[in-house]
């Protein structure tokens, strides 16, 4: 024996600890990966149908704890969920109909385990123009980024169809029992920005605890206590529907969320409650600023309850109910006696998982506004801040906060693929063809006579053909309606867009898309600070944006 080898024995039998479970378990080859299902969703896929799966890096199971481990995603992904999960992006669905897939599942509950998700999409985006009267030094053609187009995220207008900057890091740490989820947002990139914007750099935008305090095949039990955000009503199967727009309600705050679930033979039975405040409100005397986000001292302290309820059959078809009560009785925020505001919400939804044949989602709400000045963004209704953002663009400034929004709205997925393979499942390694159709219709009852009874509509279709594996080509047109019956404030976009991925079911795309606007005489874009209609500014009738994205 040599003196090499001998004095590698005396060290292995000394630290074996050490060494030789090191070296074991270096010769294991690595464990397969396992599914992921995020709390409050159904497993959510990269493609229109991939298998959802993840590495893991856990000690491999034997075959017994990895056939209940599989067993145990199984059952959690037919329980019904009645809002999107708080870890899922905040971003409606990406081009092509695809959506990340977050995280893997711990291999036992004595586990630990420090998670990193995340999804980064930058855009770079441009509005061509025409210069009114140019000088001999200047361009006739002017170049706009943000472009000048309609379509605020707080405005009836908004389609998403624009790219905007989002970057979202998700971390956490925990087990199946207890974990606690931090989310670090960001709506712009300091690299990448003109100007230092401190609103658009959200730092840690969620932080919450979720217990698991019962969770069995038959019934599951879960609180999420924390600040974050819920959202009702997604339009989408995974994700918040082509118009990034809950049809129901937002809520976002410091508080809690209790969902149960059950399921009795083929049915499933779900219930949900949740309360919110607010940290903080605007100090009196502070003056609305673009560092700021315009916060105004005008809005109380506000509040939200919310309840839920919902019935699924199997994997096929599930209705919901939703309500909410937001208000506001803060004496700091109510000078010259005006009354304490309030919004409350009710709304009801289904959804049809049909399979080949793809998904449909119906909903339906009514925002009742009394007094709704002085409600915070506690609540958001149709992606309008509180009750400013309402009075903004819905109810008017002479409605005193008093109005109705009564909306219904829809969205019909369908992959040809899925549909021409069957009975052969379809798991997104192939040529697609992956269709949408989806609408948007709110009628306003208001206080203020010149927003009184008006209808406000919207509606488009998308589709995209991948072809090859790392090559796809969409298309996509919006017309939108803010006020039924003037074609004048009316306007539609065409997009063609080219995808390019890295393969078939990627977690990455490179997106170049070009959009054309038609517009009505009287279409106006916001500018100023803070941005407001101007009249005198001619809106961009085209955009190219070049975006890529990943998500992990």
């Amino acid at each position: 024996m040599t003196k090499n080898r001998a004095f590698a024995l005396v060290l292995c039998a000394a630290h074996r600890l050490f060494f030789c479970e090191t070296f074991a378990s270096a010769a294991e080859p690595p464990p397969p990966p396992l599914p992921y299902v995020p709390s409050g969703t159904q497993p959510p896929t990269s493609s229109p149908n991939p298998p959802a799966s993840a590495p893991s890096a856990a000690p491999a199971l034997e075959p017994s704890d990895a056939s209940a481990a599989e067993e145990e995603v199984e059952e959690s992904s037919k329980r019904p969920s009645l809002g999107l999960s708080p870890d899922a992006p905040q971003v409606g669905a990406l081009p092509g109909g695809v959506m990340p897939s977050f995280g893997t599942l711990p291999t036992n509950v004595q586990d630990w385990r420090f998670d990193f998700h995340g999804l980064a999409s930058l855009p770079l985006r441009a509005g061509i123009n025409s210069r009114a009267n140019p000088t001999p030094d200047q361009h006739k053609t002017v170049l706009h980024a943000p472009p000048a187009v309609p379509g605020d995220i707080g405005t009836f207008s908004y389609t998403g169809v624009i790219p905007e900057p989002w970057v979202q890091l998700n971390f956490s740490y925990g087990n199946p029992l207890v974990t606690m989820t931090v989310i670090v947002a960001a709506r712009s990139v300091t690299a990448g920005a003109a100007f230092f914007d401190p609103p658009s750099q959200l730092g840690i935008d969620d932080a919450f605890l979720s217990f698991h305090v019962l969770d069995r095949a038959r019934i599951h039990v879960k609180f999420d206590i924390g600040s974050y955000r819920n959202r009702y009503g997604t339009m989408g199967q995974y994700d918040t529907g082509r118009y990034g727009t809950p049809v129901i309600a937002a809520v976002s705050g410091t508080g809690e969320t209790a969902t149960a679930s059950t399921s009795i033979g083929d049915f499933a039975l779900v219930a949900e409650q949740g309360f919110f405040g607010q940290l903080a409100k605007a100090p009196t005397g502070l003056a609305p600023a673009m560092w700021n986000d315009f916060a105004d001292p005008n809005v109380g302290s506000s509040f939200v309850a919310h309840l839920h309820a919902g019935v699924a059959y199997k994997d096929f078809a599930q209705l919901s109910l939703h309500g909410f009560s937001a208000w506001s009785q803060d004496d700091r925020a109510t000078p010259n006696e005006q009354p304490d505001g309030s919004i409350d919400v009710a709304g009801v939804d289904a959804r049809l998982t049909l399979g080949r044949f793809g998904h449909l989602y119906v909903g339906a709400s009514r925002a009742a506004a009394r007094h709704a000045r002085t409600v915070s963004g506690v609540i958001r209704v149709l992606n309008a801040l509180g009750g400013p953002g309402l009075i903004s663009e819905y109810l008017g400034p002479n409605s005193a906060g008093n109005g109705r929004l009564t909306t219904v709205a829809a969205q019909y997925d369908l992959s040809l693929g899925t549909l021409l393979r069957y009975p052969v499942r379809f798991d997104g390694n192939g040529p697609d063809l992956f269709m949408s159709a989806f609408g948007l219709h709110t009628h306003v009852a208001s206080d203020d006579p010149d927003f009184d009874g008006v209808d406000k509509f919207k509606f488009g279709v998308e589709t995209t053909y991948s072809m090859l594996s790392w090559l796809s080509a969409s298309g996509r047109y919006d017309r939108v309606i803010p006020r039924v019956g003037d074609s004048f404030k009316s306007f539609a976009i065409l997009s063609p867009r080219v995808i390019f991925r890295s393969k078939w079911n990627a977690q990455d795309q490179i997106v170049l898309q070009y959009s054309h606007y038609l517009y009505g005489s009287q279409v106006l874009v916001r500018s100023g600070v803070p941005p407001i209609d101007d009249p005198t500014l001619q809106p961009d009738r085209d955009v190219v944006s070049l975006s890529g994205t990943m998500w992990w």
